[in-house]
């Protein structure tokens, strides 16, 4: 199951729950005042450090719910 960002509409908390795709669009109680929290847009980054000591991004990662490798298609962004 994927961990997703919420925010409560309340008291502006900012938590992560762990919850099914199929229910990711569902608003969730805030663990600190229990009013509705809704999705935040979440941008992840990958990085890997080398022998050499550069940082690099790590391959395969940006862009749609796959990282990109499905070339659009398969999410429904592709032509």
């Amino acid at each position: 199951m994927p961990i997703y960002e919420y925010a409560c509409t309340s008291c502006r908390h900012e938590f992560e729950l762990l919850r099914p795709m199929g229910r990711v669009n569902e608003p969730a109680d805030c663990p600190e005042c229990d009013g509705r929290a809704l999705r935040q847009l979440s941008v992840f980054a990958s990085f890997s450090t080398g022998s050499d000591g550069q940082m690099s991004a790590v391959s395969g990662g940006g862009g749609g719910c796959c990282g990109g490798g499905c070339g659009g298609g398969a999410c429904g962004t592709g032509m």
